[in-house]
């Protein structure tokens, strides 16, 4: 505690030492609720973890380039008993994109994916056809911000093999197929607090390119949602372990249908920006898990 008041790490990465300007917002709505916002830079070893009320993962994000040393930090956190938002099954299943196959299991609509193993080795070209894809897009299962992520026709496969076969030594890898739908429609994100949902952005490529985060030109706008659409992306959400404090939730329509593509429950950026009422529906929804862990 902090002169009486629950204190809070947001815990981020040496590149966001102040936070994300997304989770500034955040932090003002938590302090205007009574809760001391402090950001946590997760690989410093001066911080005494237990010390804080609750710990919510937001920004640290150069942990796909250090997964060991993050997980090992991850799993020490969870093992402490500390509050965490969101709770530690839901962020330890949601770190790895296996936990998509779960979700298949649970009958939610996925991009088809066809999941490869650590240390496996795989003739894409050969899958691929078997499932009669022409272009792919090969991604690790720990990565954010389309880090060592591929687009490319099947008949250039060998031209990415080692690079591939790089990745496969510390982690698995997903293989889909590229989506037009990406360069037409764009992805939508649909974010959730407590189940209930919030807002949704579309995000869209910049011409020419086909990844759709800010530091290769993709743009991101407000938009409304049908109710079906936002019931769709709710099934989801309700399919994690356990109800997540925060859900972000992106895919893209196919033929009428939502394919999801992920469902974010660590460390996504909430786009708070987009809605005014955002920051503070977060910051209640955490405010509700810490006072429930102080009960």
């Amino acid at each position: 505690m902090n002169n009486g008041l629950p204190r809070v790490a947001l815990v981020t990465c040496t590149a966001f030492p102040d936070l994300h300007e997304d989770d500034r917002l955040f932090a003002r709505a938590l302090e205007e609720l009574g809760i001391s916002a402090v950001p946590a830079i997760w690989d410093d070893a001066s911080i005494d973890w237990l010390s804080f009320d609750a710990l919510v993962i937001r920004s640290p994000w150069d942990y796909f380039e250090r997964a060991a040393e993050f997980r090992a930090w991850l799993d020490a956190r969870i093992a402490s008993g500390v509050l965490m938002c969101n709770s530690g099954d839901i962020v330890g299943w949601n770190y790895d994109k296996r936990y998509l196959r779960d979700l298949e299991a649970a009958g939610v609509p996925l991009v088809p994916t066809e999941f490869i193993a650590r240390g496996e080795r795989v003739d894409l070209a050969a899958l691929a056809s078997a499932r009669g894809w022409n272009e792919i897009v090969v991604k690790p299962t720990i990565s954010g911000g389309a880090y060592r992520t591929h687009r490319f026709r099947v008949e250039d496969s060998a031209a990415y093999a080692r690079e591939i076969d790089d990745t496969l030594a510390d982690r698995g890898v997903l293989v889909q197929p590229f989506l037009p739908e990406i360069l037409d429609d764009g992805e939508l994100s649909l974010h959730f607090f407590d189940g209930v949902f919030s807002h949704a952005v579309r995000k869209r490529p910049r011409p020419g390119e086909y990844r759709i985060q800010p530091q290769f030109g993709g743009t991101a706008e407000r938009v409304e949602v049908e109710p079906l659409l936002e019931a769709q992306a709710r099934a989801c959400v309700l399919a994690a372990p356990s109800l997540p404090v925060y859900a972000r939730v992106d895919g893209v329509r196919k033929d009428g249908r939502f394919l999801l593509m992920e469902l974010e429950v660590f460390e996504p950026r909430m786009y708070l920006d987009s809605d005014p009422e955002a920051p503070g529906r977060f910051a209640r929804a955490v405010r509700e898990r810490v006072l429930a862990g102080q009960a």
